[in-house]
């Protein structure tokens, strides 16, 4: 193999990138090896300027989708295709793929793609190579031969015009049955011959007697190659040796041709004369030592040892000494030292032939290379170790990924589960860990996640672990009890706590985790782990619970969220969710100054949900988003109708959930319904929660400021329930501050409520934002509030949320 070659397939890449079907093929994920393989720029994927979609050239699409489609109904499979570069060009992949459901419900397919150009480019050298030996063939002096041996048969390929000569066959009937050409007796041994040369590749040579005038031909054979088809080629040389001149003649031809074809091949043939101990070469290599070729005391005086590799020194002796004690053929590989103080690999075929006397007399034989072979074959043994490393490994943490962890606990389960100890499914997630991505870069989030990792593996109790993604990690565990292993989980998730307490003293990072005892070994994993994360769920932010464990009560609550998320899509569109108005009103006029719109789902018998029994769980299951357009566009709906209706508009506030700040059309999909409708925007108020505070801050209020650009007013709801600091009040685009109802239940009865009130309604005041109070249910509440000064207002004291219907009666 050329060095060129060797450098082709030693510089062979993987890459890895995930791809979201439900974002039209968009790459969420990739790693530096998929940069490199196709040269894309980051920002290309990450824009969504490339997408899986752009990756499969023109001319392969039809039947690549087609293939796709039937992976994609099983968990995945293997693909061998070119894909589309940076440059426009083509690189030849071996394309890995496994389907998965993300978090948020999207189908995705994890892709581990490994370069295999070089590959193609050896397979082409090798069709060139086959094709110069054809060519040399025909200016053979004697019959040359290349048979095709298959499933018992043997056909006739290719031959020369000498060939024809010998047989007395003619291209018409060379197709005929080859074993005819000899006698009955000799028949089996010419098939057997060739069967065994096509299954063992070992050489042959057969004196046989042909039928045509008599003559005596000697056929020798040796392996060739093996087509993709599987049948197996076989290069024959035929001599007649009836007349022994000829004889002589034929093999001083047979054998200069022979030269030739060595001397233009990597391989070296001898002649070993055991009585001698000499070895005859025709390597020109080892002709610029000895100019004839020949070398005396081969074996005595170990001439090649020198250039041996020191681990096959032994076998390599020791396969000589075999092959001239014994008649038969053999092989041997072994590595020998090359110019640049490399080993290279060969292997040697050989033949040992006994003469009058019952000994070996000679061994027969060729060297060549393979250390293009052995290098292909580690290289794709070692491709393979690091694509299935990439398939089942998380990045990051080196942790399982969620797929191979099932497997491997379902393994761990079926061959250990024992009902007198204790396995269980652990479910952890680190507390704020997007505050260290924020304040310290990503890298810092990496070791923090490593140091979770390491803690969770080097945990006595710990059989397996995974990072299912983010900061959210799953292991299985194992003990003798239930207090031992909720020991277990409390230690370990301290010993994480003090370590980052250490490294960020101002931070406070506690672990919120839950636990699924298994029942039996039969335990649905991907189960296990949802009634854990669960669990986990239910104490998230009690610091003082070591864990949370799933019990029955958890799985009705799951049963029940199971049942809002599968039945929201069809409430929306028979409209049993329905758009509520709750009445703003002057604390000093009692006026009706504005509406707050609120979402009210219909029972088939008339009555309501209550917004805590689904609002919620939408939030978790993300729809959350889908609900607030929809009662948005209710609320245009009905701004439009009444202007129609030639009524006196009000303000509406409508309630946006956080999750659409991740959303970059999220202002754009406000800005164009509005316009859409015919809605002045200074009527409609986008209502955020304090709690939106607290994640990606700098997102969110760029989107704030490009809302209130387009005329949009912003409030902040439930002020002082949540974590912000008061830099919330000074720096965040807002125009209205909706005060709590915690902060004036006790004002009518309570000074130091009053007090308190009027404090945080200075600072308030201090940052020109207005403010509205929610919750008022007494009279004097509302005085209390009056006569400090504030004036806007709602709450039962006034009205209640009721359907619009109603509240057109009443107030428009």
């Amino acid at each position: 193999m050329e060095k060129t070659d060797r450098e082709n397939i030693k510089s062979v890449v993987c890459g890895t990138y995930k791809t979201d079907f439900d974002l039209d093929g968009r790459i969420i994920e990739y790693d530096d090896g998929f940069l490199k393989m196709t040269g894309y720029e980051r920002s290309q994927l990450d824009s969504g300027e490339v997408t899986f979609f752009s990756l499969i050239p023109p001319e392969i699409k039809e039947d690549y989708f087609s293939t796709l489609d039937a992976l994609r109904q099983i968990d995945g499979g293997t693909l061998e295709h070119n894909i589309v570069t940076a440059d426009g060009g083509r690189l030849g992949v071996i394309c890995i793929g496994r389907n998965n459901i993300s978090e948020n419900g999207h189908k995705c397919a994890d892709i581990t793609i490994s370069d295999i150009s070089a590959y193609r480019t050896i397979s082409k050298q090798y069709e060139r190579t086959k094709a110069e030996m054809v060519a040399i063939s025909d200016n053979f002096p004697g019959g040359l031969a290349v048979y095709s041996v298959s499933h018992g048969t043997i056909d006739l390929i290719s031959t020369n015009t000498e060939y024809y000569r010998l047989t007395g066959l003619t291209a018409v009937s060379e197709r005929s049955d080859h074993c005819a050409l000899v006698t009955d007796q000799e028949a089996e041994r010419f098939k057997q011959a060739f069967f065994c040369c096509a299954e063992d590749k070992q050489p042959f040579t057969l004196d046989l007697r042909f039928k045509p005038d008599g003559r005596w031909v000697r056929i020798t054979g040796r392996y060739f190659a093996t087509e993709p088809d599987g049948s197996v080629l076989l290069h024959c040389s035929l001599a007649d040796i009836t007349d022994k001149v000829v004889k002589e003649k034929l093999l001083v031809k047979q054998n200069l041709c022979f030269k030739m074809i060595s001397e233009n091949t990597e391989e070296t043939f001898f002649d070993y004369d055991t009585e001698n101990d000499r070895v005859v070469t025709t390597s020109k290599k080892l002709r610029l030592i000895s100019r004839d070729g020949v070398f005396n005391g081969m074996l005595r005086d170990r001439l090649v040892e020198k250039y041996l590799h020191p681990d096959d020194v032994e076998l390599y002796y020791s396969t000589w000494d075999k092959a001239v004690r014994t008649e038969g053929k053999g092989t041997l590989e072994f590595r020998t030292r090359a110019y640049d103080d490399e080993y290279r690999w060969h292997k040697m075929v050989y033949v040992s032939v006994c003469g009058d006397d019952g000994k070996v007399a000679n061994v027969y034989g060729m060297v060549y290379s393979i250390d293009h072979l052995k290098t292909m074959k580690n290289k794709i043994a070692n491709d393979r170790r690091e694509i299935e490393r990439l398939t089942n490994r998380d990045r990051v943490t080196e942790l399982y990924n969620r797929t191979a962890f099932k497997s491997v606990v379902a393994e761990i389960l079926r061959e250990s589960f024992d009902p007198n100890e204790c396995f269980a499914l652990v479910y952890s997630d680190i507390n704020d860990f997007s505050y260290v991505n924020e304040n310290y870069g990503y890298e810092a989030g990496d070791r923090m996640l490593r140091s979770f990792a390491m803690i969770v593996c080097g945990c006595s109790a710990s059989l397996a672990a995974c990072r299912i993604y983010s900061d959210y990690f799953v292991s299985l565990f194992k003990a003798h009890d239930r207090e031992q292993l909720i020991q277990e989980i409390s230690m370990h998730n301290n010993e994480f706590s003090a370590a980052q307490k250490l490294r960020y003293p101002h931070s406070d990072f506690q672990i919120s985790t839950g636990v699924y005892f298994f029942h039996s070994a039969d335990d649905d994993v991907a189960v296990a782990i949802d009634n854990a994360n669960l669990a986990r769920r239910s104490i998230k932010g009690a610091s003082d619970i070591p864990c949370g464990v799933y019990t029955e009560r958890m799985r009705k609550k799951r049963s029940h969220d199971q049942t809002i998320a599968s039945e929201i899509w069809t409430a929306i569109k028979t409209g049993a969710i329905e758009l509520f108005l709750q009445p703003k009103f002057d604390l000093v006029t009692r006026k009706m100054i504005g509406a707050e719109a609120l979402t009210r789902w219909r029972n088939p018998d008339g009555s309501y949900k209550l917004p805590y029994e689904f609002i919620e769980v939408l939030e978790e299951v993300g729809y959350i988003t889908h609900v607030d357009m929809y009662i948005y566009e209710q609320v245009l709906k009905c701004l439009k109708r009444w202007k129609l209706e030639g009524k006196q508009l009000i303000p509406i506030s409508v309630n946006f959930s956080r999750r659409h700040n991740s959303d970059p059309a999220f202002v754009t999909k406000v800005t164009e319904l509005a316009e859409i409708y015919g809605v002045d925007k200074r009527l409609i108020e986008l209502e955020i929660t304090e709690s939106c505070f607290t994640q990606d801050v700098k997102n969110l209020y760029t989107n704030m400021r490009r809302l209130r650009e387009q005329g949009f007013r912003i409030d902040i709801d439930d002020f002082g329930t949540g974590y912000s600091s008061l830099s919330v009040l000074i720096d965040a685009p807002v125009d209205i501050v909706k005060v709590d109802k915690v902060f004036i239940d006790n004002i009518g009865t309570s000074e130091l409520s009053r007090d308190y009130v009027s404090h945080i309604c200075r600072l308030i005041q201090s940052t020109r934002k207005d403010i509205i109070f929610e919750g008022v249910e007494t009279e004097e509440q509302a005085r209390i509030l009056a006569s400090g000064g504030h004036t806007m207002a709602q709450g039962w004291l006034f009205d209640k949320a009721i359907p619009v219907e109603e509240f057109d009666k009443k107030y428009m």
